[in-house]
């Protein structure tokens, strides 16, 4: 039996030839059937990645890529009138955006320890995939894991999902255009997709694609996303101001005057506007991204 009903009608064979991958496997009290390797069902967890195998595949790009994005889509999403309430867990940015948006399954991919209380408080079916059962990146507190899967072959129908998180993963991927593409398969056609991605952020848990925010919308637009927001997080100083700082008290303080004198100091020399200076000196870069709700809606599509 699965730990999330909700998987029951959407588990799907990865990286299925086309016309095969939205046939939907059976189940057994401790398997999953026809995936095309084992799949362990582990305390009510499909286990689709410890007996997976070798994978092949072939991305097809129009080079060079060269769109930029235009300046409304390096902002920030527009708080609103509702205030962010107390028990939203997420990054604020992203509160306006998803409570506005239809509701559904969503998938939470890389979920880590997750975060199902909030966007179950939301409206949203929540689905936490990860590729372990518990990364225990967070806290000591019990994983919300549904299905152990790799993101760049999640065993799910195609447009099954109405919206996709995706906290600080990117940049831990082996080929995030491979997995964004994977991503854009899932939802479905207006689907909702945010996230955030690492910039200037240290290396970490083996991460190793960092990107700018040109590199983020390109990657996006790549998978056919449109692309609604890119805008920074936290600032190097903010994120790094232990290190910065030696672990002093009040080191975060530091780290945010720091910011603070840095950008008023960029205005006076009139270098760079201070908008230009936390592009390039963002740690994290947050995003909002929608699959288009139809085949023409300024999309280029995957091949």
């Amino acid at each position: 039996m699965l730990k999330n009903p909700l998987l029951h009608d959407i588990l799907a064979r990865p990286s299925a030839p086309a016309g095969v991958g939205n046939a939907v496997l059976s189940i057994t009290g401790d398997e999953v059937l026809g995936a095309g390797y084992k799949v362990p069902i582990v305390g009510g967890i499909p286990d689709f990645v410890s007996h997976a195998p070798p994978h092949d595949c072939a991305l097809t790009f129009a080079i060079p890529l060269d769109e930029r994005p235009a300046a409304h889509v390096l902002t920030a999403p527009a708080s609103g009138d509702r205030p962010v309430p107390d028990w939203f867990g997420e990054a604020h940015c992203k509160f306006r955006v998803m409570d506005e948006a239809p509701r559904g399954l969503l998938l939470d991919v890389g979920c880590g320890q997750g975060n199902r209380a909030t966007f179950e408080t939301l409206g949203y079916g929540y689905i936490g995939s990860d590729i372990s059962f518990n990364s225990g990146q967070r806290d000591n507190t019990p994983a919300d894991v549904d299905l152990v899967a790799d993101a760049h072959r999640l065993p799910l129908v195609a447009d099954c999902l109405a919206a996709i998180n995706s906290t600080a993963v990117i940049e831990h991927l082996y080929l995030p255009y491979v997995a964004v593409r994977e991503w854009w398969r899932v939802l479905k056609p207006g689907g909702l997709f945010v996230g955030s991605c690492s910039f200037l952020e240290a290396e970490h848990f083996d991460s190793q694609c960092h990107l700018t925010a040109l590199g983020l919308y390109r990657l996006l637009r790549s998978a056919g996303f449109v692309v609604e927001h890119i805008h920074p997080g936290l600032s190097l100083w903010e994120l790094h101001s232990y290190n910065i700082y030696f672990g002093i008290p009040f080191h975060s303080a530091l780290g945010r005057l720091h910011k603070r004198v840095y950008l008023m100091l960029s205005e006076f020399k009139r270098a760079k506007s201070a908008r230009e200076k936390l592009f390039r000196h963002a740690a994290v870069f947050n995003f909002v991204a929608r699959k288009p709700a139809h085949a023409g809606d300024l999309s280029r599509g995957p091949s």
